[in-house]
């Protein structure tokens, strides 16, 4: 009898769980591909270095350490908008959320956590998997269309990072903080 209970409540807990994951929406398992993928860590650094970048130019003068704090306490919001910006870029070349999905369970697998850190380890399992997804119908998909993804993280990107320079390049000015590097098109 017990027996019976377990199976029942296992049964009805792995059906709740592929409910739930089939109602994922788009937007969620795309973030979701974002943070297993890499693409966080990535921009995360970029948004570092940009930063990095204006306390350079504007390090002969006395800008208030609480000024660079709300700039660094803005990296997540600006990494989420760029995000958003590069899922809509992404919805034209993955339209299919099992796509998502199946590149979402592949980068968790250990060939994909390998393949992220250091590709040159990978075991001869490692390779196995990554070959036979490569092969699949989302590998193919994924590794055809590169050219189109590389273009839109180029389009987001640059967006993003134009939007990002005129903001705080903008804000330093009305704070009477000056810089020599070219405004472009913030002006």
């Amino acid at each position: 009898m017990k027996k019976l209970v377990l199976i029942v409540a296992i049964t009805v807990l792995g059906s709740a769980f592929t409910t739930a994951q089939s109602n994922d929406s788009y937007q969620s398992l795309m973030m979701k591909y974002f943070e297993v993928s890499g693409i966080d860590i990535e921009y995360n650094a970029a948004y570092e270095g940009m930063m990095t970048m204006f306390k350079d130019a504007y390090q002969t003068q006395d800008i208030p350490a609480t000024v660079w704090e709300k700039y660094d306490s803005n990296k997540g919001a600006s990494v989420a908008k760029l995000k958003g910006i590069l899922a809509s870029e992404y919805r034209s070349i993955f339209d299919d959320k099992e796509d998502l999905r199946n590149l979402i369970n592949f980068y968790t697998s250990s060939a994909g956590i390998q393949l992220k850190s250091n590709p040159n380890a990978m075991s001869e399992d490692d390779k196995k998997q990554y070959e036979a997804f490569r092969v699949s119908n989302t590998g193919t998909k994924l590794f055809g269309r590169m050219d189109s993804i590389n273009a839109a993280k180029e389009n987001a990107s640059v967006y993003w990072s134009r939007e990002l320079f005129c903001q705080v390049t903008g804000e330093l000015k009305q704070m009477g903080y000056t810089s020599s590097m070219p405004l472009g098109r913030c002006n």
